[in-house]
């Protein structure tokens, strides 16, 4: 899968906005041991998406804008940059077989499906490890 650093850690820290309801960038990198700086740009890029607010102050922290059932885990990759892509070449990596690859129809077939079941999994389904 060509799913970057940040949409990975990025998918983490939604999963447990889905879970806690609201959480300071500091929270979720201490339970993690991640960066919080780091932190704070990632959910920066979900700000920018419009999944998560922030509200300063001491019982601030960040939320997500809708409930965790009506944010898919394909729109969060998405938010992050994330692409889901069996091998390379899907991902925008150039390949000198692209064109005459053999294996190409099932790769494509398999990031469809796996496209397909991002779509259909939500926060709320890993917040609540219904996998």
């Amino acid at each position: 899968m060509w799913i970057t650093r940040e949409s990975g850690l990025g998918l983490l820290a939604l999963t447990v906005l889905a879970r806690e309801g609201r959480a300071s960038a500091e929270h979720i990198a201490e339970e993690y041991g991640l960066s919080a700086p780091f932190l704070r740009q990632i959910l920066g890029q979900a700000r920018r998406a419009g999944l998560v607010e922030s509200r300063p102050g001491r019982s601030g922290g960040y939320m997500l804008t809708r409930p965790p059932r009506e944010i898919s885990v394909a729109q969060a990759l998405e938010a992050f940059g994330g692409k889901p892509s069996p091998v390379a070449c899907l991902a925008g990596v150039d390949c000198p077989l692209a064109d005459g690859c053999p294996t190409r129809p099932l790769w494509e077939w398999l990031e469809e499906r796996i496209a397909k079941w991002l779509s259909e999994l939500s926060l709320e389904d890993l917040a609540k490890d219904r996998l």
